[in-house]
């Protein structure tokens, strides 16, 4: 190998000019910025910096300048350089976590430790999970995001918009982008906590410039020169540069004056051009067959060109300035910088296209061999070799879709000519997965008609084959039916089974359980969701694990078994994984902890968990989950006294509905406007959404009943409507048919709904004692599992009975069995507003707490009733205003209520403050 070529010596010239003294020089040769240093470091101090602008601009110089600033601050920093990739949020999420680690290694080895990590998600926006762990921390953190145009989306973008309104003040977020990012940066700027750095800002100085051909050794240039090369570069940093490695040529320096009409990317191209042709022929042939590599290290460079070498010339090429940089402290990965990569490229292009292939191809090799699978992909299908990139993705995408990485598996799908997939049948199920989960509707039916041709075969082992995928469609598409009828055909009891066969059978176990509550099968169902578990375990799967647990939960709800149901949400959703989650495995889970939350009355917290997780829930649950989250998310905008809202919840439940071609949810969104209607007695208004729903009877097996219809659905709808007409009688003929059902699969929570319903109905045919017995006996049957909402569910009518209940109860005294009772429908009535009345007001001793308040929750309590903000709770205990939010949710749902003023007014009754 020979040397980097250096620029010949040019003798000093009388008028070459002293670089001016308060211009610094960093490593390299590289100008210190100390006027922008100086804006990102004053006061007031940015906690974020934007630096935009086009390639080459500097952006990335400039970073490693406040990064180095920042070191010397003993601040902890961290750096991610994003990619087109990280648009998939697991992939970016994991990334997110390493650099968390990182900057928290770092605290910790400071003498700074930070507290223990574990964060309690999904009680907050998405971003809490992240401020919180770096509100933990002490001293400076300063984190670094290169290359930010890459990312567009729209979650992410969210995500980054309100991580950065929501930073600790000692936590400074640096972005490099050749765009502005949708992350709402305006208003940090007029709050003076951002600071944008454009192009122009970005520009070398005459000054700066003059110091930066100064620091070349044996360059000299006339204050002419160093003005011409100034104002045709316009100072832009990559144009200088290429100015100072071509100046060694005696035709660009006679050129100065004639190049004034060139375009900045002529300009580079021209510079660019010069600058390769100072090197020597092994240096040249170097740059122009690795530019098409989008990263290098010597072990890729040496399997690529077939030489021994490369390590040694990409640490010249990095120390002669040639566009090339380091990625790691380690100098194993470097990087050509946008411009010249791209300037060496189109050359090869034109001189040795075969060449550019073949080199792709030898990197899609290496890359694969050394378990780089997305970079392996990349250049595969740019060197056109699409059965080496398919065989890579059958391999990949087996670990990708049991993380839940589906969008990943879809992104490179869409770039694979189809009968490559086909050609491989694992690699069809693993896409028909993906897409399935993330409900890409029309790109599934082309992946549908290669499962169904595979079920064809005549081979028994490749028809079964897509068995598992084919029930998971069918399910997603609400065929019950076909579902049921394809997995019964697979043994999901392999003990033995590993890796992507164990994620299939607990998959095709969790679709057994679900169809298990819908039979009413509910031991059935717990059998079969254990063995997901087993087989998600073996598999090493989190995709399914959240599956498994939420539908899990549902079969408890379903029972009766509410507070259990939430102890297992609220466990779940605790792991970090799941706020990082974007699959339809946080979205069910997240589906099922809202609908939970919701019956307990913790309408605060149940509405920032949706909120969160809005367009996971929108984008990736599956049609029951999707139901119970809008239909609780539109009750609680109700409850709040935000109807419009609630209006807007189920006008967007619709459009999904219709674009996922879901008649059934449709059904269920308008028995829920019928049943606001007729709370508010708008009968005609009831009477005429009603006429709209479908009387074709649902495609299912006779008695089954989907989960999300527990409670709600056609027949419980049509006996609001049965009792609001007027025609009771019928109503109890409904209600007799479907408790006898109810009692018979064990379903407690439809029994509560029903008898609430069957005591309005006496109500409305003067039954008074019929009434009150029924309405008792829902009550019975709701308290141990806190069931409150379900009761103001049904309006004013219910509540007066529920209020003759409680007056019923309320002189019982101790021991007399209806504590339980007298204690639950005080809280239905302190939730809905309804006065007990002054001969039903309780001792506080008879109205308790759903769990005990830990010593910490009971003085905040204290604190909430003297009028204290949350800002002033944590100065006086000394805790974050974070974990005091955490707590007051978690007595929010201890006393089950959903605000402050109800909080207060129930702790005054319990005799706690």
């Amino acid at each position: 190998m020979q040397p980097v070529s250096e620029p010949p010596t040019v003798a000093a010239r009388p008028d070459a000019p002293e670089p001016p003294a308060p211009v610094l020089l960093g490593p390299n040769g590289t100008v210190l910025r100390t006027d922008i240093l100086q804006r990102v470091f004053g006061e007031p101090r940015p906690r974020v910096v934007l630096l935009q602008g086009p390639a080459g601009h500097g952006k990335t110089t400039l970073m490693q300048q406040i990064r180095a600033r920042m070191d010397e601050r003993d601040a902890a920093t961290g750096w991610v350089s994003l990619e087109e990739g990280d648009n998939d949020t697991s992939r970016l999420f994991g990334h997110l976590q390493m650099l968390l680690q990182s900057v928290e290694a770092q605290s910790a080895s400071s003498g700074a430790a930070p507290s223990a990590p574990k964060v309690k998600a999904g009680r907050a926006p998405r971003s809490d999970w992240m401020v919180d762990r770096l509100d933990r921390l002490e001293g400076e953190v300063a984190l670094f995001f290169d290359e930010f145009q890459t990312l567009h989306n729209r979650s992410i973008l969210d995500f980054f918009r309100t991580l950065l309104e929501r930073l600790p003040e000692r936590v400074t977020v640096v972005i490099g982008s050749r765009t502005i990012p949708e992350i709402g940066l305006a208003r940090l700027v007029v709050n003076h906590h951002a600071l944008v750095l454009r192009a122009q800002d970005l520009r070398f100085s005459l000054q700066e410039a003059t110091a930066f051909f100064a620091s070349t050794e044996g360059l000299a240039l006339s204050r002419q020169e160093l003005e011409q090369i100034h104002g045709r570069s316009e100072g832009w940093p990559a144009a200088l540069q290429l100015y100072r490695l071509s100046l060694g040529s005696p035709s660009v320096r006679q050129s100065l004056t004639d190049i004034a009409s060139f375009r900045p990317r002529e300009l580079a191209d021209y510079l660019a051009d010069n600058v390769l042709g100072l090197q020597s022929e092994d240096v040249q042939g170097f740059l122009r067959d690795t530019a098409p590599l989008r990263r290098l290290c010597g072990p890729l460079c040496d399997a690529v060109l077939e030489r021994d070498d490369a390590q040694r010339m990409l640490l010249h090429l990095e120390r002669a300035g040639m566009f090339l940089r380091s990625l790691d402290s380690e100098n194993y990965w470097f990087k050509y910088h946008t411009l010249f990569s791209g300037f060496l490229a189109e050359q090869q292009r034109e001189q040795a296209p075969e060449r550019v292939q073949a080199v792709h191809r030898h990197a899609a090799r290496w890359f694969a061999d050394n378990a780089h699978y997305d970079d392996a992909m990349h250049h595969a299908i740019a060197g056109r070799d699409f059965a080496h990139a398919a065989e890579v993705l059958d391999h990949w995408a087996t670990r990708l879709v049991m993380d839940g990485d589906l969008m990943t598996v879809e992104r490179w799908y869409d770039r694979l000519p189809l009968d490559e997939i086909e050609a491989r049948p694992d690699l069809v199920v693993k896409v028909a997965y993906s897409l399935a989960f993330l409900r890409r509707r029309q790109k599934l039916g082309q992946v549908q008609a290669m499962l169904e041709r595979q079920a064809a075969s005549k081979d028994p082992e490749l028809a079964a084959r897509p068995s598992v995928v084919r029930s998971m469609i069918l399910i997603i598409q609400d065929d019950v039916s076909g579902a049921r009828d394809v997995i019964e055909t697979v043994d999901l009891h392999a003990g033995d089974a590993t890796g992507f066969r164990a994620f299939e059978l607990g998959a095709g176990a969790n679709l057994v359980g679900y169809l298990g509550i819908a039979a009413g099968e509910c031991e059935r169902a717990h059998e079969y969701l254990s063995l997901a578990r087993a087989h998600s375990d073996r598999a090493g799967a989190a995709f399914s694990w959240g599956y498994s647990v939420s539908t899990a939960g549902v079969n408890l709800m379903v029972q009766g078994l509410l507070q259990e149901a939430l102890e297992k949400f609220r466990q779940c959703i605790a792991e970090p994984r799941i706020t990082l989650d974007e699959s339809v495995a946080s979205a069910v889970l997240v589906a099922c902890h809202v609908q939970a939350l919701y019956e307990t009355n913790a309408l605060d917290e149940a509405r920032a968990q949706f909120e969160q997780f809005h367009d996971v829930i929108r984008n990736a649950a599956l049609l029951d989950y999707m139901a119970l989250a809008y239909i609780a998310q539109a009750r609680i905008h109700d409850a709040q006294g935000e109807p419009a809202l609630a209006q807007e919840r189920l006008d967007e439940a619709e459009s999904v509905a219709h674009a996922s071609n879901w008649p059934r949810l449709l059904r269920l969104i308008n028995w829920e406007r019928v049943r606001r209607a007729l709370v508010r007695r708008e009968l005609d208004r009831a009477q005429s959404i009603a006429s709209r729903i479908s009387a074709a009877p649902l495609s299912r097996p006779e008695g089954w009943l989907p989960f999300c219809e527990d409670a709600e659905g056609d027949i419980i709808g049509q006996i609001r409507l049965d009792i609001a007409e007027g025609s009771a009688e019928r109503a109890l003929a409904r209600i007799g048919e479907a408790m006898t059902a109810a009692i018979a699969q064990g379903r407690v929570r439809r029994q509560i709904k029903l008898l609430i319903l069957e005591a309005l109905a006496h109500r409305a045919l003067g039954a008074e004692k019929l009434s009150r017995r029924a309405m008792q006996k829902a009550v019975a049957r709701a308290a141990p599992g806190g069931f409150l909402r379900t009761f103001v569910d049904e309006g004013a009518d219910a509540l007066a009975l529920v209020r003759d209940v409680h007056a019923a109860v309320s002189d019982a005294g101790a021991g007399s069995g209806f504590e339980q009772v007298r204690d639950f429908t005080q809280r239905v009535l302190a939730i809905s507003g309804v006065e007990c009345g002054a001969s039903s007001v309780l001792e506080g001793a008879h109205f308790q707490p759903l769990e005990p308040l830990t010593d910490r929750e009971q003085q905040i309590l204290t604190l909430v009733a003297q009028g204290a903000s949350n800002r002033r709770i944590s100065d006086a205990i000394f805790v974050s205003e974070n974990t005091v939010k955490f707590h007051l949710k978690n007595i929010y749902s201890k006393l089950a209520v959903g605000s402050r003023a109800q909080a207060i007014n129930a702790a005054h009754q319990m005799g706690l403050i």
